[in-house]
């Protein structure tokens, strides 16, 4: 059986929709694959020939962002260590899941394919340079709603619609437990007397996860108001492959962040509460994403970029020099390539099967909307 083999009765009337959308629908699927494919990359790649890293974990093009701290490949929800090359593959098969010119039947291009190589080994020899990032996104300047907190929450889009949209109260002494926790995790908690929680809402993530929003006014002009967001953290078990060295999640995916993209997140840290523990970020006021699928020009651009910050990472996390690092990716970068293809051959076939599934699904609702409708009066 396909190991990316999924039931449309199993999902919501919304997500099906997503996953038919002829534009995102295949991306969306393959979002969702994430622990089935980190499972089918030990089955096909040489992972005994890998050394580990401090994986992104979920490098896929939703999670490249624009803010008025750069361009990067962000979100650590699924940051552990493990063989390095799984992080190489899984953003091959997001960018061929988003390529505007699919129809020759590759993975990608080859010229797109030897971007990632270059940019990837840039990262390892020379991690003192940062990294790179995508020209699309690195030109956007924020928009006058974008460039501070009042205009953000008056526009009320993204995130300060969904304050506006999804309230609870914010006097509620969880939400107080909350803020002193995540407080105390960066060594702030003299701030938990300077802030006021006057908003604050609970919002359902893309991926299941619920987000707690609390909008912290303070009482003193030196300071500016924070939006931020408390995430509950996935809390995946170890195996022999793939392995969270942290204490707590929220700590695990704070740290990651400070590898992959040091000074990107604003005021990151974690927080527990009631033995649940969270990722608290402050919200940026913008972020851009890519919201079309890619030309080949833009797929060069943005996998020399992602490939320089995660050869950067991977590289600071190895107990390897960067000369044997590169030796390495040098001789593995093919076979990742295939392994690759043939992970996005196996979700693009789980796609295509789920499509005819749910349309199959969709006629038979009809039939029984049809057979339960009274009979027409005459």
């Amino acid at each position: 059986m396909n190991p990316f083999h999924r039931q449309p009765q199993s999902d919501s009337p919304e997500l099906v929709d997503e996953y038919r959308h002829p534009e995102r629908g295949l991306h969306r699927f393959f979002r969702h694959t994430h622990t089935a494919m980190q499972r089918r990359f030990v089955e096909l790649a040489e992972v005994d020939a890998m050394p580990r890293a401090f994986l992104h974990g979920n490098p896929h093009l939703a999670n490249y962002a624009k803010t008025t701290r750069g361009a990067a490949m962000v979100d650590f929800d699924r940051a552990r260590f493990g063989p390095f090359g799984y992080d190489l593959s899984r953003f091959l098969v997001s960018v061929s899941c988003r390529r505007a010119d699919e129809s020759d039947g590759r993975l990608l291009h080859p010229a797109v394919l030897d971007s990632f190589r270059r940019g990837y080994l840039m990262g390892v020899s020379a991690p003192g340079l940062g990294w790179e990032e995508m020209r699309d996104l690195r030109k956007k300047e924020p928009k006058r709603w974008q460039q501070d907190l009042v205009r953000y929450l008056e526009k009320g889009r993204k995130w300060g619609g969904r304050l506006a949209e999804h309230p609870i109260d914010p006097h509620q002494p969880r939400l107080q437990a909350l803020l002193e926790s995540y407080l105390e995790s960066r060594d702030e908690l003299e701030l938990a007397s300077v802030y006021t929680i006057t908003a604050a809402a609970e919002v359902p993530g893309s991926l299941g996860k619920l987000h707690t929003l609390l909008l912290l006014e303070p009482n003193r002009d030196d300071i500016e108001p924070r939006l931020i967001d408390v995430k509950e953290v996935y809390d995946e078990p170890d195996d022999a492959w793939f392995v969270n060295p942290f204490p707590h999640n929220g700590q695990r995916m704070v740290a990651a962040g400070e590898l992959h993209a040091p000074g990107w997140e604003q005021h990151p840290g974690w927080a527990t509460h009631e033995g649940v523990e969270y990722w608290v970020r402050e919200i940026p006021t913008q972020n851009e994403k890519l919201k079309r699928r890619l030309t080949t020009v833009q797929q060069i651009d943005v996998c020399f970029a992602v490939g320089s910050q995660l050869g950067r990472a991977h590289t600071l996390s190895m107990p390897l020099d960067a000369k044997a690092h590169v030796d390495c990716v040098e001789a593995l970068y093919d076979h990742l390539v295939e392994v690759a293809a043939q992970l996005r051959a196996e979700v693009g076939a789980a796609h295509l099967a789920y499509l005819d599934r749910s349309r199959l699904k969709k006629k038979a609702g009809r039939k029984q909307q049809l057979s339960e409708a009274p009979p027409p009066v005459h």
